[in-house]
């Protein structure tokens, strides 16, 4: 079986049989039916989302322990 990525980055081939593919944008996963790439993409935001609440919170705990030392 030749490969699709060759002809088509945006197919799937399985067993001699073709299937259109959406990509990712942000990682390149390759899925199929192109109506999982918007559960993808919110995945991707969330994740994005708890990142950046815990380097919040991380930032503070950073800042609050600069001060104490500096002026404890």
């Amino acid at each position: 079986m030749q490969t699709a990525l060759r002809n088509d980055p945006n197919v799937i081939s399985i067993a001699k049989m073709r299937f259109r593919a959406v990509k990712c944008g942000k990682c390149g996963a390759k899925m199929f039916p192109t109506s999982l790439l918007k559960p993808h993409l919110t995945r991707h935001r969330r994740r994005e989302h708890w990142l950046k609440l815990e380097l919040s919170k991380l930032r503070q705990t950073m800042t609050h322990m600069r001060d104490f030392a500096q002026y404890g």
